[in-house]
């Protein structure tokens, strides 16, 4: 393709020849109109100049076979973009995994990982095995508050979110490969156009400028003159004859009378010169291949009769014409360029797209305006841009500027050393945050967020958590609840037994006698009776007594004794 382009900047002198033919056609049929009468005898040497001119056009037809040669050399620069769209893997190191293949757990941070992580923006859990958050804890006494409190700080919500998270960069990646897959489909299609064009020019001169045509569909310019030189031709031989006649001798010629038509087997010779005017763009094409990068791909739109190519360059958006043959810069070793303006600077990078950059070594940018400007870095989709060291950024306008980030989705932005964003529009500006689904905001470092406030998620099917930084779900949480509930129950069922204890109404006794008594309590909905029996010694120095207290489904017992002397 970016060779085609090149012919199509070759052409552009045809194009005014062809405009000029046009021209003399025009003058030419005037004075053409006082030797008609001459005109059938030189038809046969008419006949013999174009059978020259098949042979020719013949000749410029092998010429441009070259063409399609150094065409289909760009297959071999396409299969280094699929060896480093499968390095993209590298790239997502700073993704949370699954600690074994069965996914039964996640350890935030990676296997192994000693300082725990913090997971905001959780919704309040509803089912069983829903993540709970700081919130629900907080409602528990003082005692269980500490204990869960300390478990919702080690709170690890990958379990669920991983999957997410992989599934979310396999798309990105499937979508990359069908990128490519599509630019493959479309090199093939060029490849099949010039093969047309090779075969199409050898059916002669009407056919030639047909060829052409379809060989280079965005030059407009060359359209409408190759239109008017059919249109001229079709005309009428004595109109062909002319048009020849002048590339070589000129419209003056014409003026002498059809006496000189006998000249026409010499006049062919100006198509001959058309084929010999074409072999420098060949040695153009074939010069270009040999600079020593892979040639970049250049997909017309917006061409000037001059050769030159609209864009709205790498970050403006005022259109500017450019010289698509020197606007690119591909000079890194093994490094390959495709698209108006696409620069591969380094060894090993990689630049897709209008305006794609890929500007260190071993980058890869695709898409328009897409930019990888540290080792290593990827970036895919419409101004992405990974600009950290290294990152990945995938997606519309998505951005990982901070150190060894992940940004996929539209609008997704990581910002901060380590960070991973995943979702539209998701950010993560902190060190070692994680922002999981669209619009989710990590803001502190070491987190995971799955939500922003105002706008929590749920975590879902998470697993009864096992070691101490593992994440508890409501089932776990509920089982607590029940425990302090039972413990509150009971507490409250002693204090009533307590007060109905001590409510019991027992008589002053004296030596000797003994006394019964019975007192009722109640607390907090709990209803206690209690019996107490008191027994005073014959001496009167001493007393001893029982007491028993219940609810009907606990019951207390008490005994005592007493002493006193003088």
């Amino acid at each position: 393709s970016s060779n085609v382009t090149s012919l199509s900047t070759g052409l552009s002198t045809t194009n005014s020849n062809v405009t000029s033919l046009s021209s003399s056609v025009s003058t030419g049929i005037t004075s053409l109109s006082t030797g008609m009468s001459t005109f059938s005898s030189n038809v046969t040497s008419l006949s013999t100049g174009l059978s020259t001119t098949n042979s020719n056009v013949t000749s410029l037809s092998t010429g441009l076979s070259t063409t399609d040669s150094n065409v289909s050399s760009l297959s071999t620069g396409m299969s280094m973009f699929n060896s480093n769209v499968a390095s993209l893997s590298t790239g997502v190191a700073n993704s949370v995994q699954y600690d074994n293949p069965g996914h039964t757990s996640i350890t935030l941070g990676g296997i192994g990982a000693t300082t725990p992580v913090t997971l905001t923006n959780v919704a309040a859990g509803v089912k069983p095995t829903d993540a709970v958050n700081y919130g629900q804890l907080s409602s528990l006494s003082t005692a269980t508050s500490a204990g869960i409190t300390s478990l919702s700080t080690g709170l690890s919500t990958t379990n669920s979110n991983l999957t997410t998270l992989s599934t979310s960069t396999s798309t990105g990646i499937s979508t990359a490969q069908s990128g490519v897959n599509s630019l493959s489909t479309g090199l093939s299609t060029t490849n099949s156009n010039v093969a047309m064009l090779s075969t199409s020019t050898s059916t002669g001169l009407s056919t030639a400028a047909s060829g052409i045509n379809s060989l280079s569909t965005g030059l407009s310019t060359t359209n409408s003159s190759v239109s008017s030189l059919s249109t001229s031709t079709s005309s009428g031989l004595s109109v062909a004859y002319n048009g020849i006649n002048s590339l070589s001798s000129g419209v003056a010629s014409l003026s002498t009378g059809l006496g000189q038509l006998a000249s026409l087997s010499t006049s062919l010779t100006s198509v001959t010169s058309l084929s010999t005017s074409l072999k420098p763009l060949a040695n153009a094409l074939t010069a270009a291949a040999g600079n020593g990068a892979t040639i970049g791909v250049t997909t017309i739109g917006g061409a000037n009769s001059d050769g030159t190519i609209q864009t709205r360059g790498a970050n403006g958006t005022v259109i500017s014409n450019v010289n698509p043959a020197t606007c690119g810069t591909v000079t890194g070793v093994d490094a390959t360029g495709s698209g108006l303006c696409a620069k591969a600077t380094k060894d090993g990078a990689t630049a897709f797209g209008s305006n794609a950059q890929a500007t260190d070594a071993n980058t890869t940018a695709v898409g328009f305006r897409a930019v990888a400007s540290q080792a290593g870095s990827v970036a895919i989709g419409n101004n992405a841009q990974a600009t950290g060291d290294p990152t990945v950024a995938i997606g519309q306008n998505s951005v990982a500027s901070g150190n060894n980030s992940v940004a996929t989705g539209a609008g997704a932005q990581a910002t901060g050393t380590n960070a991973v964003a995943t979702g539209a529009g998701a950010q993560a500006a902190a060190s070692n945050s994680v922002a999981l689904g669209a619009g989710s905001i990590a803001d502190q470092a070491n987190t995971v967020s799955v939500g922003s406030p105002g706008s929590e998620r749920r975590i879902t099917n998470v697993a009864p958590g096992v070691d101490p930084t593992d994440a508890v779900n409501v089932s776990q949480l509920s089982a607590v609840q029940n425990q302090v509930n039972n413990v509150q129950k009971t507490a409250y069922a002693g204090i009533a037994m307590s007060m109905a204890l001590t409510g019991t109404v027992m008589p002053s006794l004296d030596a000797g006698e003994k006394g019964v008594g019975v007192g009722i309590g109640s607390f907090q909905g709990n209803g206690a009776l209690a019996l107490q029996f008191k027994s005073v010694s014959q001496t009167g120095n001493s007393s001893w007594g029982a007491g028993v207290s219940t609810t009907g489904k606990t019951t207390g017992v008490t005994v005592g004794y007493g002493f006193k002397w003088k």
